[in-house]
């Protein structure tokens, strides 16, 4: 599976209620999104697992995955509600 669709994966689980937006794969800035957000929980699984724990990067690395997903979520419900397809 491609960055892209492992974030998509990653994001509609976190936000199912999206789960009808298929409008949005066809955005290429979604799809950035998707792909930036799927590194992003990649390094942070990494830290998570790895036996030397550093919290500070695991901290910094937790706040960048919730930072990029929100930030997913936010555009697909602000383009569905400028688009009329609530």
């Amino acid at each position: 599976m491609d960055a892209k669709k492992a974030g998509i994966s990653r994001l509609l689980l976190a936000a199912p209620d999206l789960r009808r937006s298929t409008w949005m794969m066809r955005s290429p800035a979604f799809l950035q999104m998707c792909e930036a957000y799927e590194r992003a929980c990649l390094r942070r699984d990494a830290l998570r697992c790895s036996a030397e724990k550093e919290d500070e990067a695991l901290l910094r690395s937790e706040t960048e995955c919730k930072s990029l997903e929100a930030a997913a979520i936010a555009y697909i419900r602000k383009q569905r509600q400028f688009s009329g397809l609530a």
